[in-house]
């Protein structure tokens, strides 16, 4: 039996995991270590009002991302076809805001907390997600649309 063009060469990017799953492994992860083996950062209520800050503002940005790729029609999951390049509203100023928000998330959570496992987790994670997901994006992305994702890719940073 032939393998078939899809299974040949499917249209996703193949990463090599799905980002919501680092993130709540990273959150689940950082509050375990924060009840093991606590590495506080400061003891001031300052960073608690500052880490709810930056979790509001990980959160607009994703919902504004989010929502600017359903009006421009592509997809959100990883594992589906790409069939179009987003590039306004947070993708104006990062290729990546709903990674840079899951990120943002995790650094909020850790001035909130006052916790550095966080931070150690959220620099984890942007090495995973460079390696494990954009890269492997961009790659697809490079393939299927060519010079317009090039175009895009050199005016728009990968993170901010």
């Amino acid at each position: 039996m032939m393998a078939t063009d899809e299974a040949k060469h499917p249209d996703h990017a193949g990463v090599a995991f799905h980002p919501p799953l680092l993130l709540l492994g990273s959150l689940g992860v950082g509050f375990l270590l924060r009840w093991l083996a606590p590495l506080s950062v400061s003891t001031s209520t300052v960073p608690a009002m500052i880490g709810a800050a930056i979790v509001a503002l990980a959160f607009a940005i994703f919902f504004w991302a989010v929502v600017t790729m359903l009006r421009g029609h592509a997809s959100i999951p990883t594992n589906k076809p790409t069939d179009a390049i987003v590039a306004g509203g947070p993708f104006r100023f990062s290729r990546n805001p709903i990674y840079l928000s899951m990120i943002l998330l995790q650094i909020g959570v850790g001035v909130r907390t006052k916790s550095l496992w966080f931070f150690v987790l959220a620099a984890i994670s942007v090495a995973l997600l460079t390696w494990g997901v954009i890269m492997r994006e961009e790659r697809y992305l490079e393939q299927k649309f060519g010079d317009k994702y090039l175009s895009y890719k050199s005016r728009v940073r990968r993170w901010i």
